[in-house]
């Protein structure tokens, strides 16, 4: 039809118009949609040919599992009886042991036998000031940022999801230097693509309790499925879903690292000690949010908490039911470090009674 254009002495003018023009205005009137088409079916092509690769969470969780457990055989085997090597800034509130060094290096060599390519972000190479120049907070802040960069191009057909493992070998590392059977390994796994934590381990060698989550699969103790919901005691579930700030057992952080943490904690403490059940401060945060996730303690807020210490934990809570924000009452992230959380077995309002009362005595905002 197109080469009829050529032709027109030899056609009449009616002719031209009924025989060429009107085929040559469809033709410009549906090219743009064909070529549309034709654009989208090859961006469809390209962002199938470029997909990131999922990668197998199950056998993540397999590996996590493997290097917890290695790092608790060394953590029974030294808790209560080994020396303090060093401390964090010269605190003597932030205490590291060689345990703390030999757990890290186990669960790293774990990772990196199964997934060498993988990103790895521990707590003890994490925070050196001399590396940084600066305090342990920001420290930690600039680690997590640098580690959730993707370092793999987008423009190879071979991209695997990439993955980073957030660690902490000893979380309570001061309880575990005393004895106390109070301290865990844990280990979170996060999806550098998406932002979210895919696998959370936390492991606690003196109770023998791994507790783990993969994202949208729910949160298991010991290999048991936790219902939502679940209640620990004799409490029926309706109960449990109206507990009030009066009837709910609250743990409060008391971080020490800096004076102004401990000032806002202590407005906590006595804000709170009269208007619950009761208050706990046991200081390792993974095992608090492992019983958090249990319905052991209803409620947990803490401040300047690190990656390391939370990024297991809040899968673990998330996937049982749990609700975790920062202070402002936003949805909280692995960057967070100011939060409160809350258990399934509880309403939102409790979580939002708890936050009125710290907001109420200035137990938000603290020096930085």
């Amino acid at each position: 039809m197109i080469f009829n254009i050529f032709h027109l002495k030899s056609e009449t003018k009616d002719n031209y118009i009924h025989s060429n023009l009107i085929p040559l205005l469809l033709l410009v009137l549906i090219y743009p949609k064909m070529n549309h088409a034709f654009i989208a079916s090859r961006t469809r092509m390209q962002s199938a040919l470029f997909a990131l690769r999922p990668r197998d969470y199950e056998k993540v969780l397999r590996v996590a599992q493997e290097a917890a457990y290695k790092a608790g055989k060394i953590m029974r085997n030294t808790s209560g009886n080994i020396e303090i090597l060093n401390y964090k800034e010269n605190n003597p509130r932030d205490i590291v042991t060689e345990s703390d060094f030999k757990c890290q290096e186990v669960i790293k060599q774990t990772i990196e036998e199964c997934f060498p390519g993988d990103a790895f972000l521990g707590e003890e190479d994490s925070v050196s000031s001399s590396t940084f120049n600066t305090s342990t907070t920001e420290a930690a802040k600039v680690a997590l940022s640098n580690a959730l960069n993707p370092t793999k191009s987008t423009n190879s057909s071979s991209v695997e999801e990439e993955l980073l493992w957030i660690v902490d070998p000893i979380d309570g590392t001061t309880n575990f230097q005393c004895g106390l059977p109070m301290f865990c390994v844990s280990i979170g796994v996060v999806s550098k693509d998406s932002g979210q934590v895919v696998v959370g381990v936390i492991y606690n060698p003196i109770l023998d309790e791994m507790i783990h989550a993969v994202r949208d699969h729910g949160c298991y103790v010991n290999g048991k499925k936790l219902a939502v919901g679940e209640v620990n005691d004799s409490r029926d579930i309706d109960s449990a879903k109206h507990t009030r700030l009066k009837d709910a057992l609250v743990n409060v952080g008391f971080p020490g690292a800096r004076e102004s943490t401990l000032v806002v904690a202590s407005r906590a403490i006595r804000a709170l000690a009269t208007k619950t059940k009761g208050l706990r401060m046991i200081a390792c945060a993974s095992q608090v949010l492992s019983w958090v996730a249990q319905n052991k303690i209803n409620a947990y807020v803490s401040w300047d908490l690190n990656s390391w210490d939370i990024c297991a934990g809040m899968l673990i809570v998330e996937e049982a039911g749990g609700f975790i924000s920062d202070l402002l009452g936003n949805v909280a992230t692995i960057e967070s470090r100011d939060l409160i959380i809350s258990s399934s077995g509880v309403e939102k309002s409790l979580h939002y009674e708890l936050l009125q009362v710290l907001t109420e005595n200035q137990c938000i905002s603290y020096d930085k």
